[in-house]
């Protein structure tokens, strides 16, 4: 490498400002090329990823960030069986054996058929898991569920026509009554707090923010939010998270609510 294209690299880490320019540039670069993909190719990008190991499901933070959602669950729910749930974007199975013992039955799906072999093969011993290979954006549900997993998944699909048409075949498969459990991360911290009351990369990006997100669920369909957190991991790896569990309302309890407010 010539010598002052070093120096040039190293006055530039000297200086936090452009520093931090770089870093948020570097990031957004990054979140424009994972939107493209996920939307050219999706099935493409998440078996590739799953054959690159990109993200690691076994680890302390995630092992610590799926305890607190099944804690969340069971505050809802209780500690009795949790009847037939449908988990969307199961990838490698390990979620999907956590609620084995806990669910009557688990549809486990996934857009990926690498991420569904390795899922099958975690399973084996769960006799009440299936699994379904399955894009959300291109293929309905069959069947109705006590409970919908989305974790994480939600903000994969951009465009707020694809979400809508998504999120509609989650709420359909939904018993009255039953559960939906949405989480997302959020846009670093670094990020919110330099453009978050901008959030120009929104439309750029064709995404929302979890909290946008919740709100445009609950607005849109037949849903309510009976719980919210914020979730701050304190272990290495981990990004902000919102958790939000809406109960779905019987048709004609909303129907009689949008008529008293229209």
């Amino acid at each position: 490498m010539p010598e002052f294209i070093k120096r040039i690299k190293k006055a530039l880490r000297r200086s936090p400002a452009i520093s931090k320019q770089l870093n948020l540039a570097r990031f957004l670069a990054e979140e424009a090329w994972f939107a493209t993909w996920v939307t050219v190719a999706p099935k493409k990008f998440m078996d590739e990823s799953h054959h690159r190991h990109s993200w690691d499901f076994s680890s302390p933070y995630s092992q610590k960030w799926h305890s607190r959602v099944l804690d969340v669950v069971a505050e809802q729910v209780g500690n009795t069986e949790w009847g037939n749930a449908l988990e969307i974007g199961c990838s490698e199975g390990i979620f999907t054996s956590y609620l084995a013992s806990r669910c009557r039955s688990i549809n486990a799906c996934d857009i990926s058929p690498v991420a569904l072999q390795s899922a099958s093969a975690r399973c084996a011993q769960f006799p009440n898991v299936g699994f379904t290979l399955l894009d959300l954006v291109e293929n309905d549900i069959r069947g109705k569920y006590d409970l919908v997993f989305a974790m994480d998944i939600l903000s994969c699909i951009r465009g707020r026509r694809r979400l809508l048409s998504a999120i509609s075949k989650l709420v359909g498969a939904l018993h009255d009554g039953g559960k939906f459990i949405y989480t997302d991360n959020s846009m670093p911290l670094e990020i919110l707090r330099s453009w978050g009351s901008k959030r120009w990369w929104s439309p750029v990006l064709a995404i929302m923010e979890p909290d946008e997100c919740v709100a445009f669920i609950e607005n849109r369909f037949p849903l309510k939010v009976v719980h919210r957190e914020e979730y701050h991991p304190d272990l290495e790896g981990g990004r902000d998270e919102l958790i939000a569990i809406f109960e779905k309302i019987p048709a004609k309890l909303h129907s009689g609510d949008s008529q008293r407010t229209a």
